[in-house]
């Protein structure tokens, strides 16, 4: 990568954008992020602005905190890339990005957010912190008991493209309160005029939007889905947490974990005087807990 970073780097000296974009459109998500990592102030935002829409959102997602606000702040100038980058970023992506940044940036962010966009940000950073209200994103597919699998499908391909995932559909009835779930599969095998409402079992699982983010940790784990619904206190389905989500807790976890038992929290404290035997010694034992848990 540090080969393609000076060949870029002489292609932007000579300004080559053509080349420079075409060439951009060879790569990967993971390798264009690690190509904006590596770049230079300058560089970086250049290089942003050349991606097209789709690649800035999925790029934007896979760089550090740090560097997504450098990146931030390195695009006010450029009105319409910001403005499409920011509401173009799914909203539990969105929202986890500005838990990061100070009040003052953030406020300032939320203004370049559509009307529609703002407001669901704005809700969901009201939830408290670590809750799975701050996790789920309201962009889901609902349909009706009363629907037949055909009108499922025309909703779905008129609303599904926003949708976080297709894999699983919910079922609400008239007052938006959750009733039942159901896997994509289950309506590929019905009939098109069979009603939703006899492929219904009853049995789902939920998350309540007030719940601890640690919680929902076991509940994926229990019964292995790719999301769950978040429902409010009276039931009403208010978004979805995906298991992408949730792994990213369980990362952040980990290695707040791996500090801890790892001693690692002692050699920054104190690098100087922790005993490097001492610190190789529990970090392997960590290590191997980690393997077998």
């Amino acid at each position: 990568m540090i080969a393609d970073k000076i060949a870029f780097e002489e292609l932007i000296e000579n300004k080559e954008w053509k080349l420079i974009k075409q060439s951009l459109d060879s790569y990967d998500s993971i390798q264009l992020a690690e190509l904006i990592e590596e770049s230079s102030g300058k560089e970086k935002i250049i290089l942003f602005r050349l991606l097209s829409r789709i690649q800035s959102k999925e790029v934007f997602k896979l760089l550090s905190c740090e560097k997504q606000e450098r990146l931030i702040e390195g695009l006010m100038q450029y009105n319409q890339k910001l403005t499409d980058l920011l509401n173009d970023l799914e909203p539990d992506d969105r929202t986890a990005f500005f838990e990061e940044l100070s009040g003052e940036l953030s406020q300032q962010l939320i203004q370049w957010l559509s009307p529609e966009e703002r407001e669901k940000t704005i809700q969901l950073l009201g939830y408290p912190e670590y809750s799975i209200g701050r996790l789920m994103t309201p962009e889901y597919i609902s349909i009706k008991p009363q629907d037949t699998v055909e009108q499922a499908f025309k909703h779905i391909r008129e609303y599904g493209r926003d949708s976080e995932t297709l894999n699983v559909i919910y079922i609400v009835d008239d007052e938006s309160k959750l009733i039942d779930d159901l896997r994509i599969k289950e309506l590929i095998l019905a009939s098109p005029q069979q009603k939703i409402e006899e492929l219904m079992d009853w049995r789902f699982v939920a998350l309540n939007v007030m719940d601890d983010q640690e919680s929902a940790i076991k509940v994926f784990r229990d019964y292995d889905r790719v999301a769950l619904p978040v429902v409010s206190a009276e039931g009403v389905l208010i978004g979805i947490v995906s298991f992408d989500d949730i792994m990213d807790v369980v990362e952040e976890e980990s290695t707040e974990d791996f500090l801890k038992f790892g001693s690692f929290q002692e050699a920054i404290a104190n690098p100087l005087t922790a005993r490097i035997g001492g610190l190789f010694k529990s970090r392997i034992v960590w290590l191997v807990a980690l393997v077998f848990m």
